[in-house]
């Protein structure tokens, strides 16, 4: 039974490594339009009254409680379709409305962007808005790395997506257009990767963080450029629907909620700093320090600007970097870090401490969350370290690399191939 054991994972990558890769991806692509249509219908399944009425009566307590709730969707999904609807009426977007559970927090452009699935029936839009989110990530991951990396890192990411799913957030998005944005900048077409950094920040903040990958490239100025004149095209698209003083009015009560969340730590580094100290201290400085450790390696590592596994490697950081320093990182935020994370493992020569480390991610966020019970789990503290302190271990670790004082055959390391594909200059 031991000699079984210790031998089944090589037998189980011999398996895998004998699939085609073209019989492979179809799997995957299947899985990832399975997960889309699983998840909307089961929501949908969850809504109706019979139905609903038929589980309450197999489960008691909480779980009786979370399924009568879901009879009246009221989730993230359902404040992006009422935020269509309220700037099209000429209502201020981030008021509080009784019938929506949280406040809207993104951009009035986005709100407009999400009209097309604000007036189509419900349970289509929730499976055209995953299955977007889904097929955008499949297909950045697949553009970035060569087909056996890709199909790996596509692999390991079904159970985040499908946790990203459940919320039915917008991070997986955002995580591929900052990939997108990554291989505009690397094809030299400034354009697009302008308009995927706007698309993101229309989004969430973070994503400027892309700007940064023009850098190595020399690029900074045209791209920077780009992303100016695309950010202020999305920042005015809503005027197709309201009128200029209501729209700057949007913008003012978006400054406001922005402010007024600005002290929360939610699962960031920040409120890891917090636990391990107890000091309470504004999130700016550590956020500064943050982007300060980020962008270093570019200042000092200039000798390796030319290699494409060096600017991978920075892409990883930048992934992992925008949940890790978001004082608003929540459980759905971090399908972005570990799409970084497994970025890096896919793309790096296997090594016990780096296999150890994403091991250890890999099961204390999806699987965690998606194969494993226990109310416990769920705790806010619990939570925040399964989540922040392997990506913050998992950071420090591609930041080595980036300055070349880790490991070998790192996503960075120079003198070995990582398997990284180098993105064309057409």
């Amino acid at each position: 039974m031991s000699a079984l054991l210790s031998t089944l994972p090589s037998r189980v990558a011999a398996r895998l490594r004998a699939v085609p890769t073209a019989r492979m991806r179809r799997i995957l692509l299947g899985l990832y339009l399975l997960a889309a249509f699983g998840d909307a219908a089961g929501k949908a399944l969850a809504a109706n009254p019979a139905v609903n009425n038929a589980l309450a009566h197999l489960v008691h307590g909480a779980e009786a409680e979370e399924i009568h709730d879901a009879r009246r969707p009221s989730g993230n999904f359902e404040i992006f379709r009422a935020s269509s609807h309220h700037l099209v009426n000429g209502q201020d977007l981030y008021a509080q409305y009784p019938t929506e559970q949280d406040r809207f927090k993104y951009s009035p452009s986005f709100a407009l962007l999400f009209a097309p699935l604000a007036w189509i029936p419900w349970p289509l839009a929730l499976f055209l808005w995953s299955t977007l989110n889904a097929l955008a990530l499949f297909v950045a991951l697949e553009r970035l790395l060569p087909p056996r990396a890709a199909m790996l890192a596509i692999g390991c990411m079904l159970l985040e997506l499908l946790r990203a799913m459940q919320n039915a957030q917008s991070n997986a998005l955002v995580a591929a257009l900052i990939i997108l944005a990554f291989l505009a900048v690397e094809r030299a077409r400034a354009g697009r990767a302008g308009l995927c950094v706007a698309l993101g920040v229309c989004i969430k903040i973070f994503p400027l963080a892309a700007l940064t990958f023009a850098i190595p490239v020399r690029r900074a100025v045209r791209t920077g450029l780009a992303a100016v004149a695309a950010g202020v095209g999305v920042l005015l698209l809503p005027l197709l629907v309201t009128s200029p003083a209501r729209l700057v009015a949007q913008y003012h009560s978006w400054r406001a909620i922005e402010a007024t969340d600005a002290q929360q730590r939610w699962f960031s580094v920040m409120e890891l700093l917090h636990e391990w100290t107890g000091a309470t201290i504004p999130n700016w400085p550590v956020q500064l320090a943050g982007v300060f450790l980020l962008v270093l390696p570019l200042a000092v590592r200039r000798d390796r600007w030319a290699d494409v596994r060096f600017r991978v490697g920075y892409l990883c950081s930048v992934l992992l970097f925008v949940a890790l320093f978001n004082h608003q990182a929540e459980r759905a935020s971090y399908v972005i870090a570990f799409t970084g994370a497994t970025i890096w493992f896919a793309g790096s020569v296997r090594t016990r401490w780096r296999s150890a480390l994403y091991g250890v991610a890999m099961l204390t966020m999806p699987v965690a969350s998606t194969l494993i019970g226990g109310a416990w789990l769920k705790q806010p503290e619990v939570v925040l370290y399964r989540l922040a302190l392997p990506t913050l271990l998992i950071w420090i670790a591609v930041q080595g690399e980036l300055w070349g004082g880790i490991g070998d055959g790192g996503i960075g390391d120079t003198g070995v191939g990582s398997g990284i594909r180098v993105p064309d200059k057409r």
